[in-house]
């Protein structure tokens, strides 16, 4: 009796080294930890967290952390309060703006004229004024409005800012977080591997010592448990390797012991990919983004439109005066402005803006569709690899459920003489790497399903 179907089997050469396929194994899934950590450095970078306690953490509380402690994130966060700061400033536009001020003037000279025995002199040596002014915008051809509507946008703008960031966060976070998980599960594997292959070495000793096995049968068995060993190693510094990642994306203290909860096993997700699409077209940050933009460029166009329009200013002034007039005396004066402003020529610099304005919005046109074809495209590759990690669960669940029919076939067969002791190291070999292909896809599957989450827009 051979190997499962599907599964390549080598033999052992060299004791206490790993074959080709474990080497590749290992390979990829340390290239995959470091990729996924360098990437989520560009989205976590710099957390800080208050974790200090041991405990264990799910997803969702990794996800949670990362959300209070990404510095991006407290940065937006301060930027939406920022925003907020604006629409009450722009707000205070429509408001009457009420002042006071005053003054003292002491005249060097007080002018007059001379008159036979007399001078007649026009005012005094000390003058004071106190006033009081309010100025109210009575029509500005919708300037204030325009400002106040941009502000709003803006606020809106920072907000799918924040929403954006925490997808990606999102996606950073659960990369390692099932990394991390693939790497603990291989641990599993390989221990298992060694017992395997520990139960199989009593039983071969068991048959030396009686004479039924030579000495070549019994050095190949502890050949392969010392080849076995090696691996387990490899996938114990993997798992710490990702943990660490982890907890320093995290904010977490790389000496805190850290015990992840979670399982490589997932309910398959049912796509269609226009769905996704049109999904991804209404929940999108990037898209929300350019909408935003294009409505501050709307009130931005308004607002240019309006730089050589008319703008009309109501001004009350209450005075509190000495000398009042011709008497040195503290009296109370008012006046009442109405005052039109039109500019005339202002050297076509409203043209420039509002030609300059057209052009934003002309090119937040050519954004828009250039990100609805990206994301069609991401959409597409997303499904792509999901539909792909789904069918390789499939195969390899297959796979392990074959190589282990064949290893409990195999040990009868050898129980009874009829497979030789390299047939059976073979089958338990391919045991192994079915497992572990198996862990792969499962971990490939939940990577992809992250994604596709990211990429249709899902919160």
């Amino acid at each position: 009796m051979g190997p499962a179907n599907g599964v390549n089997c080598v033999v052992h050469s060299k004791g206490g080294t790993a074959t080709r396929e474990e080497i590749q194994v290992e390979t990829k899934m340390a290239r995959r930890v470091i990729q996924v950590f360098l990437s989520g450095l560009f989205v976590l970078t710099g957390v800080v967290s208050a974790w200090g306690a041991e405990g264990n953490l799910n997803l969702d509380q990794c996800l949670e952390i990362a959300y209070e402690s990404n510095k991006t994130l407290l940065q937006l966060k301060e930027k939406i309060h920022a925003s907020e700061y604006k629409i009450e400033e722009a707000r205070s536009g429509f408001f009457p703006q009420l002042s006071f001020s005053g003054s003292y003037t002491r005249l060097g000279r007080v002018p007059g004229f001379d008159v036979p025995g007399t001078t007649i002199d026009f005012g005094t040596a000390n003058n004071y004024n106190l006033v009081l002014s309010l100025q109210q915008p009575v029509f500005t051809w919708r300037k204030i409005r325009n400002s106040y509507d941009i502000a709003k946008y803006g606020l809106s703008l920072t907000q799918e800012e924040y929403r954006k960031t925490q997808h990606e966060i999102k996606l950073a976070v659960a990369s390692l977080f099932y990394n991390a998980l693939l790497a603990k599960e291989l641990i599993i594997v390989r221990e298992q591997s060694i017992a395997r292959i520990e139960d199989h070495l009593s039983t071969v000793q068991e048959r030396y010592d009686k004479g039924y096995v030579s000495d070549f049968d019994l050095l190949r068995v502890k050949v392969q448990l010392a080849n076995a060993k090696p691996p387990l190693v490899q996938a114990k510094n993997l798992h710490h390797l990702a943990l660490d990642n982890l907890k320093n994306l995290l904010g977490i203290s790389l000496s805190d012991p850290v015990n992840l909860e979670g399982s490589l096993e997932s309910e398959p997700v049912v796509v269609d990919q226009t769905q996704a699409e049109d999904h991804a077209f209404q929940n999108r940050s990037e898209l929300e983004l350019t909408a935003e933009q294009r409505k501050i460029g709307n009130k931005a166009l308004a607002l240019a439109k309006a730089g050589n329009k008319p703008s009309l200013f109501g001004t009350a002034n209450y005075e509190y005066k000495r000398p009042y007039y011709s008497e040195d005396v503290w009296k109370t004066d008012w006046n009442f402005t109405i005052a039109l402003s039109f500019p005339l020529f202002d050297g076509f610099l409203t043209r420039s803006r509002v030609k300059q304005a057209r052009s934003d919005l002309r090119q937040l046109d050519i954004t828009e569709k250039q990100l609805r074809d990206l994301i069609r495209l991401e959409i597409s590759q997303a499904v792509s690899d999901l539909n792909l990690a789904r069918e390789n669960i499939l195969s390899q669940e297959e796979n392990v459920g074959q190589a282990k029919e064949a290893l409990r076939i195999a040990r009868v067969q050898y129980e009874k003489g009829l497979l030789t002791n390299l047939e059976l190291m073979d089958t338990e070999f391919a045991l192994t790497v079915a497992e572990t292909n198996h862990l792969q896809a499962q971990s490939d599957y939940l990577v992809a399903k992250a994604r596709f989450e990211k990429a249709i827009g899902k919160d």
